[in-house]
């Protein structure tokens, strides 16, 4: 019975720290995105959207070190603040968190923003 607990343990942990492949068997890194090379397909890969009020709802300490790097997609700017944590969200775009700016406090960066609306 020790035996077969044994193997079960080993195989599920051989499992977890696997690589995760979508639409390849073999994948290159932690997460390989393969495309399927159709014309019918749409590619892509879609962030979380939200707008800057529904951001501004989340409050101040939710993100902290252990999202450092987060990315999210601000759809609009409309509503919500740009105190603390969003206080450089002007436009809509990506963004991505930074933990340790602001005296550890974190704030979101731009990574590829429009102008403000």
């Amino acid at each position: 019975m020790k035996k077969l607990i044994s193997l079960i343990l080993v195989s599920t942990a051989s499992i977890a720290f696997a690589q995760v492949g979508i639409n390849t068997e073999n994948p290159k890194a932690t997460l390989d995105i393969t495309t399927k090379k159709s014309t019918l397909v749409i590619e892509g890969l879609l962030p979380p959207r939200l707008t800057r009020a529904e951001l501004t709802e989340k409050g101040n300490t939710l993100y902290g070190a252990e999202q450092d790097g987060a990315i999210i997609y601000i759809t609009n700017i409309v509503g919500g603040d740009k105190q603390s944590q969003r206080e450089y969200i002007e436009g809509k775009g990506l963004y991505i968190f930074d933990a340790e700016a602001a005296n550890n406090e974190g704030r979101w960066m731009c990574l590829y923003c429009y102008a403000p609306l």
